[in-house]
């Protein structure tokens, strides 16, 4: 959350706790999360404290705060209009191991019943992300056990938590940056009412717990209180409570994620089937990207390609995607200028072929749709078109670049090209022999990355 850092070290929580013997049901139980084990320490004990002054707990609504701090003990929170009430010392917990997730959810759902159940990540977040061959995507990073919740782990946790309740979670979301990801989203569609996250950072201060505990009303209903979080959080960041800043933040319908899910497989079937390369690349050079630069816009990336790729069946398709979107995306809360092109869902499109993680390919989101065949057939397509262009010409340079940053994250498109370029310098024939002895060397040179 609020700042992520290029080093990532995560932990988990430990929670079994005693709760009164008969509480009497509310309209709405909304507990925290609250990983404040690093850097984000200060930040943490500031939201407790704003989260009293929201309101805190009242005859219809339990807010209960589970806080690890950087160093000392976590603590098990009820917060309160004058305060908060310790309900147990918890000693050191690790808060990247989703299972104290699951038990902190289970155990205040079981300790305080309510109707409705909201759950929040408080932390730094990465939404889906691979740097350097290191998987640190993810969720509630704790510096003392240097773990973390991975998006995998994401689905574990909250189908464990609907099996427990007998129901899905009302509202999941995610104060930490970078979460609201298609991929993200995907992972937890099954389990989950509503979603909410960022697109982008957050600033250090993140959500606005006292804004939002002031504008909490009795009788809302799990979507209005999704639209109002996003709504209080735009707010504090456009001159409000937390100053001003490019933010991002939204609320998604999950039972829609499968329609959009379908409505994507539609776009890539119509990419797949031609050849949008170039308009796919002057879409990518001014998509509205975030903190890190593989993520982009999906919205924006479809109203980009609609304006250049005129063909009637990607037409089509686009436009059952951008309504799909509207469906999906319950409200998109934005503050700032860097953030104006942002339309609610993220998703992972590196620009180039080299930089995109082979770990995706075990993300659920990528095992059930046809979005990572789309993106690498068209690197395949653009670097393939450039390549052989200049090779008939007796102009190796482009293939030679290629070369150079190859790596085994591009090794499928790399085996593509290679067929390809095979097929045009030694079948077809017309190329002169020099090229054909420097082809040669650089494909050999291409086969060992």
């Amino acid at each position: 959350m609020k700042r992520v850092m290029s080093i990532l070290v995560l932990v988990l929580v430990a929670c079994a706790f005693c709760a009164p013997a008969s509480a009497a049901e509310k309209e709405w139980t909304f507990m925290v999360f609250l990983n404040a084990d690093n850097n984000l320490d200060s930040f943490g004990v500031d939201d407790l404290n704003e989260m009293s002054l929201g309101g805190g707990s009242n005859e219809y609504r339990n807010i209960i705060c589970l806080l690890d701090r950087e160093h000392g003990p976590a603590t098990l929170n009820y917060v309160k209009k004058d305060g908060f009430e310790v309900i147990k010392n918890m000693g050191e917990l690790d808060m990247g191991d989703y299972k104290e997730f699951v038990k902190f959810v289970v155990e205040t759902a079981k300790a305080y019943p309510a109707k409705h159940y909201a759950a929040i990540f408080w932390n730094h977040g990465s939404g889906w992300k691979d740097a350097n061959g290191e998987i640190i995507k993810g969720i509630s990073y704790d510096d003392s056990s240097n773990n973390h919740i991975t998006t995998a782990q994401l689905t574990v946790a909250t189908r464990e938590i609907k099996a427990a309740l007998g129901r899905n979670l009302d509202v999941l979301g995610f104060d930490a940056c970078l979460m609201q990801m298609i991929e993200v989203a995907y992972a937890v569609k099954d389990n989950v009412d509503y979603l909410i996250a960022s697109e982008e950072t957050e600033p250090g201060e993140g959500w606005c717990y006292d804004d939002i505990g002031r504008a909490f009303k009795k009788g809302m209903t799990p979507a209005q209180l999704s639209s109002m979080i996003v709504k209080e959080y735009a707010a504090s960041y456009s001159g409000g409570s937390a100053g001003s800043s490019s933010t991002t933040q939204s609320a998604l319908d999950c039972s829609k994620i499968d329609n959009l899910a379908d409505a994507i497989n539609g776009l890539c079937k119509a990419s797949l089937s031609a050849d949008y390369s170039a308009q796919f690349k002057t879409a990518l050079n001014s998509v509205q990207k975030f903190y890190y630069r593989t993520n982009i816009d999906l919205g924006h990336f479809v109203k980009l390609t609609k304006l250049t790729v005129k063909d009637e069946a990607y037409q089509t398709a686009a436009s059952k995607l951008e309504k799909a979107l509207k469906e999906l995306i319950i409200e998109n809360g934005l503050s700032g200028y860097n953030t104006k092109n942002a339309t609610g869902l993220a998703i992972y499109f590196p620009t180039s072929s080299y930089s995109f993680s082979s770990q995706y390919q075990d993300l659920a989101f990528a095992q059930e749709t046809m979005w990572e065949q789309m993106v690498k057939d068209y690197y395949v397509k653009s670097t393939a078109k450039k390549v052989l262009a200049q090779v008939s010409e007796g102009n190796v340079s482009a293939l030679r670049d290629y070369v150079a940053t190859a790596n085994e994250k591009n090794r499928s498109v790399s085996n593509e090209l290679i067929s390809k370029i095979n097929f045009r310098v030694f079948s077809e024939g017309g190329v002169d022999e020099a090229t054909q002895t420097n082809v040669k060397t650089l494909v050999n040179e291409l086969k060992s990355k």
